[in-house]
């Protein structure tokens, strides 16, 4: 669990709040690479994380910063996935996008757990709240029906203040998938 502030114009730092849930799934030995094709296409300047994350941040520090790439926006929040040194795939959150008011937060699954779970994370802070979740290949995510938001093929939003609904599963190319929702987290 790792969370990110910048510090307010003057000298004080913005309080900040961050509920994150790595998720338990299925067995798998495929690499992150082949569970997220994503991962494969060169890196473009919009896959990097903002200057201000990248580097001397615990967010930054925790992906190697040549695997970062950029899943998509939604308001004031942009995504991006990475992978860490011990191999896991990450979800990274960004709320904001200066310096002086953003939140930051990243979950990690082994590659033996992200099959059949994903990747889940919380971000709530100052600038604004988050809930996203990280999906591999070949999740039909459309089929996870009401309360989820199709931002891309291996991202989907819901409100972080809604209740958790049940777990939904859906069969896709990799065998089932399970999303269990975070506990809900008030917005800050």
């Amino acid at each position: 669990m790792i969370l990110t502030a910048a510090a307010a114009a003057g000298a004080a730092a913005i309080g900040l709040f961050l509920v994150v849930t790595a998720q338990a799934g299925t067995a798998t030995s495929k690499a992150p690479i082949e569970q997220l094709s994503l991962m494969s296409r060169q890196q473009t300047e919009a896959d990097h994380l903002p200057a201000f994350i990248s580097a001397g941040t615990e967010v930054g520090d925790l992906v190697a910063a040549d695997t970062t790439r950029r899943l998509g926006s939604s308001g004031a929040s942009t995504y991006w996935s990475g992978v860490d040194a011990k191999g896991r795939l990450c979800l990274i959150t960004v709320i904001g996008d200066q310096e002086a008011d953003f939140v930051a937060g990243a979950s990690c699954a082994e590659a033996s757990d992200f099959t059949g779970k994903g990747v889940g994370l919380q971000v709530a802070g100052p600038p604004g709240a988050s809930e996203a979740y990280l999906l591999p290949d070949g999740v039909p995510a459309a089929q996870l029906g009401d309360g989820y938001t199709v931002v891309s093929p291996n991202l989907v939003l819901s409100d972080p203040a809604a209740e958790a609904a049940d777990p939904r599963s859906v069969t896709g190319t990799s065998g089932t998938f399970t999303l269990s929702d975070l506990s809900p987290t008030a917005a800050r």
